[in-house]
């Protein structure tokens, strides 16, 4: 993961030094906010799995089973030229079902995401742009009453990360303002899951899962 991170940011670092050093500098930064709607599929929606406690004991945990996700989010960035860098926030909370446990009840699940986007936007100036990219991102779930042991619940924390490719449009109503619809398909891994009995718990193979979203944010350029 931090060898992915590293080559990431070291591309993004190369282009923006070349910009530097041509006197390309930095045409705008922007903040832009909006409305993602995602849908889900994955290891998350098959079956539980089972951990132990720092004694050994084991553990059940039933992960979410997530299917659409709607949440506000946020991005910060950058445009030089016709590239963009981006970071992103999104945070949700919402009631789930739980994979493979026999209670229908809907528990609490807060989705926590930040990430890093990098855009190549066709057509720049123009008022109208697309943009093609990749993305990587970190991921948690906080879901309540989703483990047990001797039929005590505890709250569980997936962790994760993922990698993502990223279609986007800008129209620029004016020099300042856009409307920007997106289009991302980003594949994550699970592979650690935290319990107080349990502490922080490396999973063995990890948990993939597949977000397909597509929002529609306003965004700001100064």
């Amino acid at each position: 993961m931090m060898k992915f991170v590293s080559v990431f940011l070291l591309f993004a670092g190369l282009f923006c030094s070349q910009a530097f050093a041509e006197d390309y500098w930095p045409k705008s930064y922007f903040a832009r906010a909006g409305f993602n709607l995602a849908y889900s599929n994955g290891d998350l929606n098959e079956r539980a799995f089972s951990i132990q406690d720092t004694t050994g004991e084991k553990m059940r945990v039933y992960p979410p089973d997530l299917s659409f996700i709607p949440s506000p989010e946020i991005e910060l960035g950058v445009n030089m030229r016709f590239f963009t860098l981006s970071v992103g926030f999104q945070y949700t909370s919402q009631s789930q079902g739980l994979t493979d446990y026999e209670d229908s009840d809907e528990t609490d699940v807060t989705i926590w995401r930040f990430g890093f986007e990098f855009t190549y936007n066709l057509n720049w100036p123009e008022d109208f742009q697309v943009g093609l990219g990749l993305g990587y991102s970190f991921t948690t779930l906080y879901v309540a009453n989703s483990a047990y042991m001797d039929d005590e619940p505890y709250r569980s924390r997936l962790l994760g990360s993922g990698v993502g490719f990223i279609l986007n449009a800008h129209y620029y109503f004016t020099e300042h303002i856009a409307i920007v619809p997106a289009v991302k398909i980003y594949e994550n891994w699970f592979k650690n899951v935290y319990t107080g009995p349990s502490e922080l718990w490396d999973m063995d193979p990890y948990k993939w899962q597949t977000f397909f979203s597509g929002s529609l944010s306003i965004q700001y350029q100064f």
